[in-house]
């Protein structure tokens, strides 16, 4: 994918999908959408984790790429086979390119929040907030890259019939199932962003889940952050 497909997948989604229909250097596609999605990924990664420490950045820079790609190892193949049974003529490689084009939209806008999250970072924000602020840019993030894999198998509907109608319906199922695997999964490999008063971890131990840790970040960051006399294990997300 060169440089005038990259500009395509954000200007003209229409003519990129289109190129993925006919199946033109499909492997290169989604092998370019690889790279520059784990990049970006890789970028915001760092910038959650230098609030904490370099380990903590090198290591969130890892997890945060390892957390959707797990997550679309884990719900992909679900997505892919009540598609088939309905009818959708879209193969493998087709319809996982287009996940990735959403993936590396995904990835862009996360990597364009970054310089929003440094400069809260640097002006010394509360953790609280900046868990808050991750959960927001990544929610944005999310709901940005599905909008566009929607309207592309809207088009595939479109395009000589090879995605049926009804199908839509699943994929709707299918994202919401992705939110709540993904949550979860950030939970258990938290954390990314790492409190400043724990010293570096590279996992946490496994505590609550990721919806009620929420509802406890909104309260500290409503009514302030407890600051324990000894440090004790945190539970938090990131």
């Amino acid at each position: 994918m060169g440089n005038a497909k990259f500009k395509n997948l954000l200007r003209d989604r229409e003519s990129f999908f289109e190129t993925i229909f006919r199946g033109e250097k499909l492997y290169l596609i989604i092998i370019k959408l690889l790279i520059i999605s784990i990049l970006l990924f890789a970028v915001y990664g760092f910038v959650m984790g230098i609030y904490n420490s370099v380990q903590q950045a090198i290591s969130s820079m890892i997890k945060v790429p390892v957390l959707f790609y797990l997550c679309l190892f884990i719900c992909y193949p679900a997505l892919f086979v009540f598609n088939i049974l309905i009818g959708s003529k879209l193969t493998v490689g087709k319809s996982l390119a287009m996940i990735l084009s959403a993936y590396t939209l995904i990835a862009c806008v996360l990597a364009s929040f970054a310089p929003i999250a440094m400069f809260f970072i640097l002006i010394g924000s509360s953790y609280p907030f900046l868990r808050l602020l991750h959960v927001a840019i990544f929610t944005i993030s999310g709901i940005a890259g599905m909008m566009v894999l929607y309207n592309g198998l809207t088009l595939a509907c479109e395009y000589q019939s090879i995605y049926p109608k009804q199908s839509l319906r699943v994929f709707q199922v299918w994202v919401i199932i992705f939110a709540f695997v993904g949550s979860q999964l950030a939970w258990n490999l938290r954390p990314f962003i790492g409190n400043k008063n724990l010293p570096f971890q590279l996992f946490r131990k496994q505590e609550s889940n990721f919806y009620s840790h929420i509802f406890h970040t909104i309260n500290q960051f409503i009514f302030g952050e407890e600051q324990p006399e000894k440090p004790k294990p945190d539970t938090t997300y990131y």
